[in-house]
């Protein structure tokens, strides 16, 4: 997916691919005047390492019935993507976060015998997920305004300013409506044993919900960018338009 935004930047302001980005990855999209999918969700990389271990967990756990089996595979696999970041000097950050997850929750479904309960601990981070957003919007410091705000130095001000802080609280909310929506899915799944609808729901409302709110607050972001360059007074010393030919 790629799109043009329909302002251009800010006269007088570098372009966003000229200016040196204070971060990789998300810090780099929101500067850029096109979308990318890819730098979204952390290229082919990022994907693979996403989707794969709760992959593998449902196609084994519905193939053979076993826990363990099912478990220790997908433990595997996350461990491998630590070690190939380790071997090629790249940042684990990422992958260490998704082995704790992928971890805590084979422990707990191999102790219990229920498969379901490898999804647990990905539920509780959805759900204090929400409950910081949500904070976040009572205490009126919307999350997505704190985190654009460090990424992008163009909006270093935006708690200072309404319009800002208006657009970056519609965008905390349709994060809170991605992870209120998963909660209402994923919790009954839960209750109710159902591994392989479990994996279903949590692969499909990944990485593609997240790329579709993460391209509506581009959008907003970039909105909200062309409407600050809007408001910009002229430079001091620009030349005034001459005047217009007196009538004979």
């Amino acid at each position: 997916m790629s799109t043009t935004p329909a302002e251009p930047p800010a006269a007088g302001q570098s372009s966003p691919q000229r200016s040196p980005a204070r971060s990789r990855g998300v810090g780099t999209l929101l500067q850029q005047e096109q979308f990318s999918v890819a730098e979204a969700v952390g290229g082919p990389r990022g994907v693979i390492e996403s989707v794969v271990p709760t992959l593998l967990f449902v196609v084994l756990y519905v193939a053979t019935r076993s826990v363990m089996i099912s478990a220790v595979a997908a433990v595997a696999v996350v461990v491998l993507a630590l070690l190939a970041r380790i071997v090629q000097r790249q940042s684990p950050a990422t992958v260490l976060g998704g082995l704790l997850g992928v971890a805590l929750g084979a422990v707990l479904a191999v102790r219990s015998g229920e498969g379901s309960d490898f999804y647990a601990p990905g539920i509780v981070i959805n759900a204090v997920a929400l409950g910081v957003l949500l904070i976040s919007l009572l205490a009126r410091r919307p999350l997505v305004g704190l985190f654009i705000g460090m990424l992008d130095p163009r909006v270093e001000d935006w708690a200072q300013d309404r319009d800002a802080r208006r657009v970056y609280a519609r965008a905390t909310w349709l994060f809170a409506g991605l992870y209120a929506a998963k909660l209402a899915v994923q919790v009954p799944l839960l209750l109710t044993g159902q591994v392989a609808a479990l994996g279903v729901a949590k692969l499909a409302m990944g990485l593609p919900a997240f790329a579709v709110i993460a391209y509506l607050v581009w959008l907003m972001h970039r909105s909200l960018l062309s409407r600050r360059a809007a408001r910009q007074p002229e430079p001091a010393g620009a030349p005034s338009p001459p005047p217009p030919p007196a009538r004979q």
